[in-house]
């Protein structure tokens, strides 16, 4: 029995309700693969964004070497490496985006910026792809840009969902 079923039988016997009860999402269903609290989808979400600025530090490490100092292996792992961060920050913000607005804290702005920052990147990445040495900006850019979107709308809706979840002490 999934969460989401056990909350609509015991809602239904506490409430008495006659109401049909929504049937529970069939178990190929996307939303059956993760439906836990709010509490450990954050820590899910949290990993992510941890692992991707780690991958977007290691990155702008990389780009600061001369292509000189690279080897024509490490070359291609930069771009390979380029192309799954970008990979990565689009699932990333697909997830939250479903995740916030199941909470019901995903506000229209905050799928606006990311609509925005992902085209923006995607853009930039089709123009830098070829060009090494255009690529340190791009991914600089990318990394401010993550920095203060994680510090700011995310914390903001991730404070949202988390109070929605919590009950308040009196």
């Amino acid at each position: 029995m999934t969460l989401c079923c056990a909350l609509d039988i015991a809602f239904s016997v506490l409430t008495a309700s006659l109401a049909p009860t929504c049937p529970a999402p069939p178990a190929t269903s996307p939303q059956s693969v993760w439906l836990g609290p709010w509490p450990q989808r954050e820590v899910l979400l949290e990993r992510q964004h941890d692992r991707l600025e780690a991958l977007l530090a290691d990155l702008v490490d990389r780009h600061c070497l001369a292509d000189g100092e690279r080897s024509a292996m490490e070359l291609l792992a930069d771009c390979r490496d380029c192309e799954l961060l970008l990979r990565g920050v689009r699932l990333h913000l697909r997830l939250e985006e479903r995740w916030l607005g199941q909470c019901g804290c995903l506000c229209p702005g905050h799928r606006a910026a990311h609509g925005e920052a992902i085209a923006g990147a995607a853009a930039r990445w089709a123009v830098v792809e070829k060009l090494r040495s255009t690529r340190l900006p791009w991914l600089m850019d990318l990394q401010q840009w993550f920095h203060g979107h994680r510090r700011g709308a995310d914390a903001i809706a991730y404070a949202r969902a988390a109070t929605l979840v919590t009950p308040t002490k009196r």
